[in-house]
């Protein structure tokens, strides 16, 4: 049984601290729809916060497994603009903000069609650009949270019931997101998000030009760093226009801005990916300027290939630092879900850049960002590669190196 108090301590923090919704803003909620006990409550405590309006979208991973079964390939490669504007218009031209609620399983569509799924999400993806660079830009408050589906927590925790895996991936997210403490939740994530920030300022001030990292499990690759890069941290400071937000929960990374024709060594994954229903292991990348020119996985190498063929997704556009005391790595869980596992180990993202990673990003065109070595894609895919051992470098001109990070601990 999920604890009812907990759970609106959840609602209460994905409102107030990852979307923070204002006096008489339009919330756009897309959840699965085994996560209603926590959506409905997430309703709610929106409009206490002074919403106007409140729109949720529902999605259900076998409802989709049946659209790709059965529609056809020329059907599943168009979206009409009508759809477009469904999801787009409330955010973009009403000023709204975004709350996903995800934890379908990580291999929901492990069974579908690969040339069906590539098209389908490609075709997806590219409709909703325009709305994923406004989030991207934070030219609108968005959050990021999970609820654990049946099928999710039986392939986190196998060997227990239904019930009991639910109940304890359960406990597991609260703990990640600071819910049931003996402070509220809120306000020790304001004082995390103080923390963070202060990596993000020390990194900021150094202003290296390219990164190091080393470990035993295989990874030796040097990361350029673009000019005027901007390391961020969990919380999104208060603007003109947006009040402070946090984008995701939970989040422990610091991260910045790759020069996407700059990385040059071997990146060997640490954790599996899950990327549209499908698993990814045992997986590795050798970059040359800046370009994936080589790629393994013994798991999902189909998968990996048709991410690569997606245009700018064989580049980078963010690295992250995640050290190993962070509490979702402490907890000795694979969640088989990226907002978690990568929350717990330093990790790359293939694809678009965040323009709020370079200084006046935001105001650039996208010729301009490419100039200053921004990536450009329909995808932005994270995948982890930290580990316990993981030893980071900084470098300024012909200065003395600076350790950053020592056997996954942040030392600078």
């Amino acid at each position: 049984m999920i604890n009812t108090k907990l759970l609106i301590e959840y609602a209460k923090l994905i409102v107030k601290v990852g979307a923070n919704v204002q006096k008489n803003q339009v919330v756009v909620i897309n959840s699965i729809l085994e996560a209603q006990p926590l959506t409905k409550l997430v309703v709610e405590q929106a409009y206490l916060a002074g919403a106007k309006n409140v729109i949720v979208h529902w999605n259900d991973a076998e409802i989709s497994k049946l659209n790709y079964k059965y529609k056809d390939l020329k059907t599943l490669s168009t979206i009409k603009q009508y759809e477009i504007d469904y999801l787009t218009k409330p955010i973009i031209e009403e000023g709204g903000c975004r709350i996903s609620i995800g934890g379908n399983s990580p291999a929901a569509f492990k069974d579908v069609d690969s040339n069906k799924l590539k098209e389908g999400m490609k075709a997806l993806s590219t409709a909703l650009k325009d709305l994923r660079n406004w989030t991207m830009a934070s030219k609108c408050q968005w959050t990021i949270a999970y609820y654990p589906s049946k099928a999710w927590a039986k392939m986190v925790f196998p060997k227990l019931s239904d019930e009991k895996a639910v109940e304890k991936l359960f406990e597991a997210i609260l703990k990640t997101v600071r819910v049931g403490e003996k402070k509220s939740a809120i306000e020790l994530w304001k004082q995390h998000n103080v923390e963070t920030k202060k990596w993000a300022t020390i990194l900021n001030k150094y202003n290296f030009d390219y990164l190091t990292f080393k470990n035993k499990l295989g990874t030796n690759v040097a990361i350029k760093l673009v000019k005027n890069h901007i390391w961020e941290s969990g919380g999104n400071p208060k603007t003109k226009t947006l009040p402070e937000f946090t984008p995701n929960l939970p989040t422990e990374e610091v991260w910045t801005m790759p020069d996407m024709n700059g990385i040059n060594g071997v990146v060997v994954a640490s954790k599996p990916l899950s990327y549209n229903g499908n698993i990814i292991n045992n997986f590795k990348f050798e970059f040359k300027n800046g370009k994936v020119i080589k790629h393994e996985a013994k798991v999902g190498k189909k998968i990996l290939d048709d991410i690569l063929s997606i245009p700018g997704a064989n580049r980078a556009g963010e690295i992250a630092l995640v050290p190993k005391t962070s509490p979702i790595n402490k907890t000795g869980i694979l969640f088989y879900a990226t907002l978690f596992d990568e929350n717990a180990s330093c990790h790359i993202a293939l694809g678009a850049s965040y323009p709020t990673n370079i200084k006046n990003g935001v105001d650039l065109s996208k010729d301009e960002l490419k100039k200053l070595g921004s990536n450009d894609s329909i995808v932005h895919i994270d995948f982890m590669f930290g580990t316990d051992d993981m030893n980071v470098l900084g470098f300024k001109g012909t200065n003395k190196p600076v350790e950053i990070m020592k056997n996954g601990l942040l030392v600078i």
